[in-house]
């Protein structure tokens, strides 16, 4: 019951980070870390690698390489395992 809980707490104090957290346009080029997990990153025009975290019924269909600009908030309430860079909570992707 106490983990219940506590899962409960968690998704609560993240609901409440996305929804304080100011909004992010970011334009670059999508890449794959070079890292075990490969995950898909925005390397940004100035400089910055953003690991991207999508919702969970999203399907990327935009090809390795594409330049895109990205819409969404800074991750300050979660972790991963890649650290390759800040997070970044997608909410919408446009090719250029």
């Amino acid at each position: 019951m106490a983990e219940l809980r506590e899962q409960a707490e968690r998704a609560i104090r993240r609901e409440r980070a996305a929804r304080s957290a100011p909004e992010v346009v970011v334009r670059g080029t999508l890449q794959r870390a070079a890292v075990e997990t490969r995950p898909l990153v925005l390397a940004a025009d100035d400089g910055t690698t953003w690991e991207l975290l999508f919702p969970p019924s999203w399907q990327v269909e935009v090809q390795e390489g594409a330049r895109v600009t990205v819409h969404g908030d800074r991750a300050t309430d979660v972790r991963t395992t890649t650290m390759v860079g800040p997070l970044l909570r997608v909410r919408t992707l446009s090719t250029d």
